[in-house]
């Protein structure tokens, strides 16, 4: 049979034997998956668990299934990397997101700053919906265990607020950042395993001089990815995945 499709529920959808699945999930299972009873799937909780359940009754709207297995899904890693993504051009964004949710980053901000190509935030919240789906479906294909948490747009300044709020390291990816520290040192100078990463990444047009000051003084580390210019829909899951690397979460 291959590898079990995965799907996200409500919990409420979840009973102690036994799961039903209704809406735009029954619609996958029965009539594009063209699924049958007998067929085997894997449910989601979104804490964690995962579920093994064989589909028993196949009605028109709604379908039932019997847990076979429960267990702890594998796909989360130890170390969470929230990214903190300058707002790009659509498809990029969507690129970031569903990357990034397949490398394991556990958590999206999109941000706001002086060289923003969406630089309002309620033309950004008009997205989230559409980004949630490409999150989740990314999710489910890629094995993880948890849906990566998208917040609501921040201005720059507000997102380096909230980060110097967080333990953990605390990184800004810039260019001109040359002579000061690599992202290998950095990340090499980390007393222990952390549980949690901060990784701004800008957008097209990256940060100024003033938007790293900044970031400085809430405890933000400027960083270096390197002497090859990386796009700023490259940067965040080029740096995410060296972290995940370093911290044996590739292992």
């Amino acid at each position: 049979m291959g590898r079990l499709h995965r799907f996200f529920v409500p919990p409420e959808w979840i009973d102690k034997t036994k799961i039903t699945f209704s809406g735009q999930t029954a619609h996958q299972i029965k009539n594009v998956l063209r699924m049958k009873p007998g067929w085997q799937v894997v449910a989601l909780d979104n804490f964690g668990q995962e579920y093994v359940v064989m589909l028993t009754k196949v009605e028109r709207s709604w379908l039932e299934g019997e847990i076979l297995a429960t267990r702890v899904a594998q796909g989360e890693p130890a170390v969470r990397i929230t990214l903190y993504q300058g707002t790009l051009k659509a498809q990029k964004f969507e690129w970031v997101l569903q990357k990034g949710t397949e490398l394991g980053i556990t958590e999206f901000v999109p941000v706001i700053s002086e060289r923003s190509v969406l630089a309002d935030v309620q033309a950004v919240e008009q997205k989230m919906m559409r980004w949630e789906r490409i999150v989740q479906e990314a999710a489910e294909q890629s094995g993880r265990g948890i849906l990566p948490e998208l917040r609501p747009a921040m201005l720059f300044l507000t997102a380096c607020q909230r980060a110097g709020r967080l333990d953990g390291l605390r990184m800004l990816a810039w260019e001109d950042a040359e002579n000061g520290l690599s992202l290998r040192t950095a990340l090499d100078a980390a007393p222990e395993k952390p549980a949690q990463i901060s990784l701004f990444i800008g957008s097209e047009g990256g940060y100024t001089e003033k938007e790293v000051s900044v970031a400085e003084n809430y405890g933000v580390q400027p960083i270096w990815l390197g002497k090859r210019i990386l796009r700023a829909e490259t940067a965040g899951l080029a740096a995410s995945a060296a972290m995940l690397y370093h911290f044996r979460e590739m292992e």
